[in-house]
């Protein structure tokens, strides 16, 4: 035969509070409330911002090379070799020379800065998904065009921080190429820096055939950066160093970092706020459960068993009202996700929708806090009824 459980049952029976208790009753309900309002909110505002960080991420890592290599002098000459040896790793997907170059883009009387690529299209680069239209001429981004009032077929004047020696001196480098492709990622700055242009159009109009300054690599895994970082240190000589994504975006991806741990812990403040109206709930539930403590514990209750009455009540709000969160922080996200509830203008976020991710992780993280959080709050009302005087009590 089963043995009757008076703790769960009592515990239980305390949270439906009879007529004359109502308040006692509210104070919980208020409480399940508070902690299902603080769960879901925390879920699904840590949803966005991982979705956000994820989308911001893989549009950094899809416009720029995952890692890229320079050499302390500056500008070298492109070896072949060296490119093999970096291709054969098995985590390396194609190794890419480029001569990168600070420029001025004219036209129509205005005039924005660039960082102009000079890559070999010929070899399918990194960024040939982002580029709308042929690539025999430059390349502009989408929001450089618009910032000089040019469109495909025009020709710009490009001005390089490069100069060539003549008679009269160094004179900086300026020619005029027609406009034959937009670079469009997705990302406001990068479409209003980056521009390219064939390599072999660069060299002729520099006069520095087989000079370049970069080597972009790209990985099967972007975050196989560490172990092909490894690598590269092995065999790469000493007057070249590397940089990885993570590297060059690293203050970018601490401040969203940061800006995630400060929001979650605004947001937890509401779970605490519920934590402590369970301890007032209970602290309440204990002076008017007086009587009924005192006759327990003269019928052999003892005191452990009057304290795990309070803690598993504690339990029982906090576990309810997570469970009502988890609910609405994914119901709400799912929604958020799929459907158009909310529309992000595509000028300002370049996406219509608000990006969500929850994971499990999070999840049952902010699940197991919530829950601890309210079986903490019950202890002190828990403790007061277990130290109870109970013959005082019999007394009057």
């Amino acid at each position: 035969m089963k043995k009757f459980n008076f703790e769960n049952f009592l515990a239980i029976k305390y949270i439906s509070s009879k007529k004359e208790e109502k308040l006692i009753s509210l104070s919980s309900l208020l409480s399940i409330i508070s902690i299902a309002i603080g769960v879901g909110a925390l879920i699904l505002v840590l949803g966005i911002m991982n979705g956000f960080d994820k989308m911001l991420e893989s549009k950094i890592i899809g416009a720029n090379p995952h890692i890229i290599i320079k050499n302390f002098d500056g500008t070298f000459n492109l070896d072949r070799k060296l490119l093999g040896k970096i291709k054969s790793d098995k985590m390396v997907a194609n190794v890419y020379p480029s001569l990168v170059e600070q420029c001025i883009v004219s036209a129509n009387g205005q005039s924005s800065g660039s960082i102009l690529n000079g890559v070999d299209f010929s070899d399918k680069p990194y960024v040939e998904k982002y580029i709308k239209g042929r690539t025999n001429g430059i390349v502009l981004g989408k929001e450089l065009m618009k910032a000089i009032g040019v469109s495909a077929g025009q020709n710009v004047r490009v001005t390089l921080a490069y100069s060539n020696p003549t008679a009269m001196g160094f004179s900086p480098v300026s020619f005029e190429v027609p406009v034959t492709g937009v670079f469009d990622s997705g990302m406001y700055e990068y479409d209003l820096a980056f521009s390219y242009i064939p390599l072999d159009v660069l060299w002729k109009n520099m006069q520095t055939y087989d000079q370049i300054n970069t080597i972009a690599v790209n990985l099967y895994n972007p975050y196989n950066i560490n172990k092909v970082g490894s690598f590269l240190g092995k065999i790469l000589p000493s007057q070249y160093y590397f940089v990885t994504w993570a590297q060059m975006n690293k203050n970018f991806f601490t401040a969203l970092k940061l800006e995630k741990i400060a929001m979650g812990i605004i947001l937890l403040l509401i779970i605490i706020v519920a934590a402590f109206d369970i301890m007032n709930s209970l602290t309440m539930l204990v002076m008017e459960k007086v009587k009924d403590i005192a006759i327990l514990v003269s019928l052999g209750a003892t005191s452990k068993n009057i304290k795990s009455i309070f803690i598993k009540q504690g339990l029982i709000l906090g576990f309810i009202g997570t469970i009502i969160g988890d609910f609405l922080g994914l119901s709400l996200g799912y929604i958020l996700k799929h459907y158009d509830i909310v529309s992000l203008p595509k000028q300002v976020y370049y996406i219509t929708k608000i990006p969500v991710d929850i994971t499990l992780t999070y999840v049952v993280g902010i699940s197991i806090v919530s829950v601890g959080l309210c079986v903490l709050a019950s202890l002190y009302p828990a403790s007061k009824a277990s130290r109870m005087n109970i013959i005082e009590v019999l007394r009057q």
